[in-house]
């Protein structure tokens, strides 16, 4: 699309003028050609070891790219190197991420190149296979009933926020994964599952989003042990269950349920 285009291609000659930056390649949507009009940016700026340190430096190279209207760093998802950004003229959310060229071995993808100034990104592709990090089942397995009780000590408590906001954790950090796995994709939360899960699938997942009652909550977390169940029986077989564990959880859930009837 154009705007993607031309903010690329201001890039590219921007870039050309710093010796800093040894290459440009472009991650994410792009690399599978999947850019819409509600797309980001993922760019990842290969750069000279040490340089690029400070939020200064990097934002000044952002600034040069276009109408920066803001930006800030990436700790709250741990990277520090990562630059956000949006500009304006067109409105485009922007990532930058600076590497230097050692750090690039290690990458979950490979993005696309669009600026090499030494031809230095084939070597690295050549060398270097990138590594989505794996999900670990059996991690997992070891928290998840105890996840349950947890969530349902808040909604007895009263506490329904919370307990809310910890079905989305259950949804982004395991039963979106796992839906992904199942489906041969890189366990990304629960990025485009819409678009992937069966119609049955799409059903149960959207039984996990309740209402602000603590019976719907209640039942939420029942489905989200379902599913759970499904997809762990499903995707592996090699796992020490706690099934000890998800029994007195889910007797927990039981009693708790009975409670809030005779209240």
């Amino acid at each position: 699309m154009n705007q993607f285009n031309n903010f690329l291609n201001h890039l590219v000659n921007t870039i050309q003028g710093d010796s800093q930056v040894l290459a440009v390649c472009v991650a994410g949507s792009f690399i599978q050609n999947e850019l819409d009009e509600y797309s980001d940016l993922d760019i990842v700026l290969v750069v000279e070891e040490n340089s690029f340190q400070m939020f200064e430096e990097m934002n000044q190279l952002a600034n040069s790219l276009g109408n920066l209207l803001s930006s800030f760093t990436g700790e709250h998802v741990g990277e520090k190197k990562l630059l956000i950004c949006l500009f304006d003229s067109p409105l485009l959310h922007v990532d930058l991420k600076f590497v230097s060229l050692a750090d690039f071995h290690f990458r979950v993808e490979n993005p696309v190149i669009i600026y090499d100034r030494s031809n230095l990104i084939p070597d690295v592709y050549k060398n270097s296979l990138p590594q989505w990090p794996k999900f670990d089942f059996q991690w997992v397995e070891d928290r998840f009933w105890v996840w349950i009780h947890y969530a349902g000590t808040k909604i007895g408590r009263g506490e329904l926020f919370e307990a809310i906001d910890f079905l989305s954790f259950l949804r982004t950090s395991v039963i979106g994964p796992m839906f992904h796995i199942k489906y041969d994709q890189n366990p990304r939360g629960v990025r485009k599952l819409e678009f992937i899960l069966s119609s049955q699938e799409l059903a149960d997942l959207k039984k996990t989003y309740p209402s602000f009652e603590k019976h719907s909550i209640i039942q939420a977390l029942q489905d989200v042990s379902n599913i759970y169940v499904y997809l762990r029986n499903l995707l592996i077989s090699d796992l020490k269950l706690r099934n000890e564990t998800k029994e007195r959880s889910l007797d927990f859930l039981f009693s708790l349920s009975k409670e809030i009837i005779n209240e």
